[in-house]
């Protein structure tokens, strides 16, 4: 018997693709026809695109709601629009979830930073007290690491029975020998110098100053740094001393095949966060054969692969020890390290993910008809 599934996918419903949008995306593209579901996917800005895989095992609906700022499209709009159809188990992909629940319903919270940075007014009252009373509501809870289980338990100890861990997988580009060509903005900053990846963005707790000290100090003056994930108008041209001006460029969003082709030409990936869900650089830079130096913290204590440097938080010479190392690292033990790593990389499978989705939702479902 098919079970009809709604996902909520407004990370899909987006100009460009995060994390999170990631993982729907990826869910979506890894259920089989064999796996008797159907879709029905749910956007919320008929404005912009909506990225949902193609093709896909079922429809797409993109549909506004008035007062969409204040939360009521999840709170109310969602709900109404299941009335009347035949989806018999929603997915609640991004963290958050509608009080109302006409179908049993999941919920993927990630992490729990949204709940720990700071926040005021409507923000803070529908994460603090709405979002309370939903997920005492939900069926179950699928969440991405052991270091967010343990964090979600203790935030809310009456979710500790209904939580599943799915890790997430690795976008197939990975495994893929074709190269994809760079923009020709990133190329032509670049002019073929070496140079090192940093992954993160803007967020102060993924530390963009550790990697501009990094270059100042690693010894390497041809070396230059490439920024990820900085979205418009958030690239901290301040921050950068004028030692360092020409040797720091920053991407635009690129594609997973873009992405791959920048890990694999990189001297060492940089990922100098302090706390993370999951953590998609400490693994993608492994998979592409590079060098990753991060800190073991939060689920990143999970990740670290044949191909990882890994040092305490707030020891900066050991970093810098490390990358010294990456850098001097002879030909053949950097090719013998991405050889194993790229066997390692491969416990990390969407298609398995999606597999284990499919057994929380039957499991859901036996248990609401019982």
């Amino acid at each position: 018997m098919t079970l009809h599934v709604g996902m909520v996918a407004r990370t899909l419903n987006v100009p460009h693709l995060r994390g999170t949008g990631r993982y729907v995306q990826e869910v979506l593209r890894n259920v089989r026809p064999q796996d008797d579901i159907s879709w029905t996917v749910y956007g919320h800005n008929p404005a912009v695109p909506f990225r949902v895989p193609e093709p896909l095992q079922g429809h797409s609906e993109v549909f506004d709601f008035r007062g969409d700022r204040f939360q009521l499209w999840e709170q109310l709009g969602l709900p109404l629009r299941l009335r009347g159809t035949d989806v018999q188990l929603l997915h609640c992909a991004e963290n958050t979830a509608p009080i109302w629940q006409p179908v049993p319903t999941i919920v993927t919270i990630h992490d729990t930073v949204p709940w720990e940075e700071p926040t005021q007014g409507l923000t803070h009252h529908y994460l603090h007290h709405v979002q309370n009373i939903a997920l005492r509501r939900c069926a179950a809870v699928i969440t991405i690491s052991e270091s967010s289980r343990r964090d979600i338990a203790a935030r809310w100890p009456f979710l500790a029975d209904r939580l599943t861990i799915i890790p997430h997988g690795i976008a197939d580009e990975f495994f893929s020998d074709t190269r994809a060509p760079l923009p020709d903005t990133v190329t032509s900053a670049l002019a073929g110098a070496p140079y090192l990846l940093y992954l993160g963005g803007a967020q102060k707790r993924k530390r963009f100053d550790w990697a501009l000290e990094l270059l100042a100090r690693c010894g390497g003056e041809d070396l230059h740094l490439v920024g990820c994930g900085f979205g418009a108008g958030t690239q901290p041209l301040d921050a950068i001393p004028p030692a360092l001006r020409g040797r720091v460029h920053f991407t635009p969003f690129l594609q997973d095949a873009e992405l791959v082709t920048l890990y694999r030409g990189a001297a060492a990936a940089i990922y100098p966060t302090l706390y993370e869900g999951f953590g998609f650089p400490a693994v993608e830079a492994q998979a592409a054969g590079t060098p990753v130096l991060f800190s073991p913290v939060s689920s990143l204590v999970d990740l670290v692969g044949p191909l990882a440097w890994t040092n305490a938080p707030l020891d900066f010479e050991a970093w810098l020890a490390s990358l010294q190392q990456i850098l001097q690292l002879p030909a053949h033990a950097r090719a013998e390290r991405a050889e194993q790593a790229r066997a390692w990389v491969r416990q990390f499978s969407w298609r398995r993910s999606a597999e284990r989705h499919l057994e929380v939702y039957r499991d859901v479902l036996a248990k609401a008809s019982r």
